[in-house]
């Protein structure tokens, strides 16, 4: 009889593998392999650790740069700059409040347009749609938030902004006679035209929280007021709402971070003149606008003042993301079965109900009459009173029956009008610029001199070859500075600091950063390297960099998820089999996750791809192919930022041809991370 061979220690190499299955180590070989991976082990805890700490250390940086670019105007303007309404270069006198004021007014009307039609879309596609119409059209709302805002502001300059101007205001500046809230005066490019476009890009993202929260609601609070005989809608408004409220303001409070930070297609639309707007017809300006119309300035007074509203709208975004990812955290802390204080109230409210529905049984026994007694069993006036009730009754079923159609068709109406922004910008995308991308020469091609098609004149196309090799080339330092950052900070918050307060701090301020605005991101970076090296501010090299601090939190975020969604039990059975820590994470966790993480990178590259506002000052920009990395180079999305309102049609058109591209890419990487991760279906929905 063989002897069992003893277990193996956690920590400590197991028994025999490969080749050298049967083969005893000697004592001393297996001690100095046992040190050997604790050295290991140590090292990969201790880099994780590290790489964990210089992300700390970013933003402590990042933070840091804004307050030091911007102290010389908090000294010399203080709290008046908050307030003051005059922006003049020549006389130095510079103040944010009309820049503040068209930020709040703009986020706040979008949030008046956006937040009814999303709750609709929610409700539609949470609780009526069938699974078959659900998915496509779950896919198709995600899908517009995908869209860069370059090209959701290309379209409206394109498409909404005549149809303003031409029939949309001067029809509601004659319900007004010309006054307040509108005026006789119509320029297309106002503070309405930028509320409309903010409304439909953040749209996409209120809904998709709200629905994920809606679905997230356990069946039981559904199913309770079915059995009460609740419609769909009643079952919805007293059943589902009050348990996925949280969820829902969540989403609103993401919406209007987004809204308030969103600088190109703002730009694009809103007119771009330093004024305190009198009307919805007026242009004006935000502060995200006014940054990129202004920045980097001249040095001194005038770049502290721009630096101040970066600092301004950094300070304002962080308070609204902290309160969206503080009830996002209360809610996952809190669970699916521990219900909010709303829904312990509906719960109490159907245990009531059913209660007394059963004592009112109990006392009455079961011969009581579908019909009420006038006399020798209820009183009088309690008898007069059910049949009054039963004779409204069919009156009363028609009025829900027709109230639940109703919400049906309006729900159904939000759908359409979610997707009527993208359906747009696909056609108008198609319309203009599929004629470029057919062409190969396209995609090798430099962009032409600017052109105009005449009688006897013919005009080059060209191309964006170089804007897609620089677009390329900064995607790549991007991800050589985020990927092993995004990697090493995740593992550490999801394999060593579970139940860290540093790591559970890291974890939080990640989250909140990918919040930030990333016109702010582009000015630190540009900022920082006017500090260490100034002639590579506006360069390739500072392009990639930004790309990376932006892509740092999403790969983080991407990450912990991918890791945290392994089973425990995996860990535990290649720790029973005497595999030391840092190989189990690195062997069995990350293989388990890598369809995660690889979907969580793309969607880091996706977002960076498509980003304008943090290229627009460190690419520097230009219309010729790569030379270095210390010299600008182009990108597709300035590259359209340029050009979109060109007088040159070839321009445009290669404009729109870069337009159709990027929304390609953007197709494509979303639907592989929607075929990556089905939509589950074991999900609470109702049925």
């Amino acid at each position: 009889m063989v002897p069992a061979s003893p277990p193996a220690v956690r920590g400590e190499p197991a028994a025999a593998e490969g080749p050298a299955a049967g083969r005893s180590l000697a004592p001393g070989d297996l001690a100095r392999r046992v040190r050997h991976l604790r050295i290991l082990g140590g090292s990969f805890h201790v880099t994780t650790i590290l790489v964990t700490f210089g992300v700390l250390a970013l933003i402590a940086v990042f933070v840091g740069v804004l307050v030091h670019g911007a102290w010389e105007s908090i000294v010399r303007f203080g709290p008046s700059f908050l307030f003051g309404t005059t922006w003049d270069a020549v006389s130095n006198v510079y103040g944010a409040g009309f820049a503040i004021d068209g930020t709040l007014l703009t986020s706040a009307l979008a949030l008046l347009i956006a937040v009814p039609i999303a709750l609709g879309v929610a409700v539609f596609l949470s609780e009526v749609a069938p699974p078959w119409l659900r998915r496509p059209l779950v896919y198709v709302v995600d899908l517009s938030a995908a869209v860069p805002s370059v090209v959701y502001g290309f379209w409206a300059f394109m498409v909404l902004v005549p149809l303003m101007k031409g029939t949309v205001e001067p029809g509601l500046s004659s319900l007004t006679g010309g006054g307040f809230p509108f005026s006789s005066q119509t320029s297309g490019k106002d503070i309405l035209t930028a509320t409309l476009v903010l409304a439909a890009m953040i749209l996409p993202t209120i809904a998709a929280v709200s629905r994920e929260s809606m679905r997230a609601v356990p069946r039981v609070h559904r199913e309770s007021a079915m059995s009460l005989g609740a419609t769909r809608w009643e079952t919805t408004r007293i059943g589902v709402f009050p348990s996925a409220w949280g969820g829902i303001l969540a989403g609103i409070v993401l919406g209007l971070g987004r809204a308030l930070g969103e600088t190109i297609a703002v730009t694009m639309v809103i007119g771009n003149i330093p004024i305190l707007p009198g009307t919805l017809f007026s242009p004006g300006a935000t502060l995200a606008t006014q940054i990129v119309n202004t920045f980097p300035g001249e040095p001194g007074i005038n770049t502290s003042a721009i630096l101040e509203l970066a600092l301004i709208l950094f300070a304002i975004t962080l308070v609204v993301n902290v309160f969206a990812r503080g009830l996002f955290w209360r809610i996952r802390s809190r669970g699916e079965d521990e219900p909010t204080p709303i829904g312990r109230r509906f719960r109490h409210r159907v245990s009531a109900t059913v209660r007394a529905r059963a004592e009112g049984s109990g006392a009455s026994g079961s011969t009581v009459s579908p019909l009420p007694p006038t006399e020798g069993g209820l009183p009088s006036r309690e008898a007069g009173w059910r049949r009054r009730v039963l004779e409204a009754a069919p009156r009363r079923i028609r009025r829900r029956r027709a109230l639940q159609w109703g919400i049906v068709a309006l729900t159904a109406g939000c759908v359409l009008l979610a997707i009527v922004p993208l359906a747009g910008i696909v056609y108008t995308a198609i319309q203009y610029g599929g004629a470029a991308v057919v062409q190969p020469s396209f995609y090798t091609s430099v962009p032409p001199q600017g052109c105009n098609p005449a009688p006897g004149v013919t005009c080059s196309l060209g191309g964006i070859g170089p804007e897609i090799q620089g677009t390329l080339i900064m995607l790549g330092l991007g991800a050589l500075i985020a990927v092993p950052v995004g990697l090493f900070a995740g593992i550490y918050l999801a394999e060593y600091g579970a139940r860290n307060r540093f790591a559970r701090l890291v974890s939080f301020l990640s989250d909140v950063m990918t919040g930030v605005p990333t016109i702010i991101l582009g000015v630190f970076v540009f900022t920082l390297f006017l500090f260490v090296d100034h002639d590579a501010a506006a360069s390739a090299l500072s392009g990639g960099v930004a790309l990376g601090v932006l892509m740092i939190p999403i790969a983080i975020r991407g990450t912990e998820e991918a890791l945290r969604a392994v089973p425990s039990t995996v860990r535990e059975s290649a720790l029973a089999l005497g595999f030391p820590p840092h190989r189990v994470t690195l062997r069995v966790v990350l293989g388990c996750a890598r369809g995660g993480l690889v979907t969580g990178m793309l969607l880091a590259a996706s977002r960076a791809a498509g980003d304008t506002a943090v290229l627009v000052f460190t690419a520097g920009g230009s219309s010729f192919w790569f030379q270095s990395l210390n010299t600008p180079t182009a990108a597709m999305t300035p590259f359209i930022f340029s050009y979109y309102g060109s007088p040159f049609l070839n321009l445009r058109t290669d404009a729109w041809g870069a337009a159709l591209v990027l929304l390609v890419v953007m197709l494509v990487i979303s639907l592989g991370t929607r075929l990556a991760f089905p939509e589950g279906a074991g999900s609470s929905e109702a049925v």
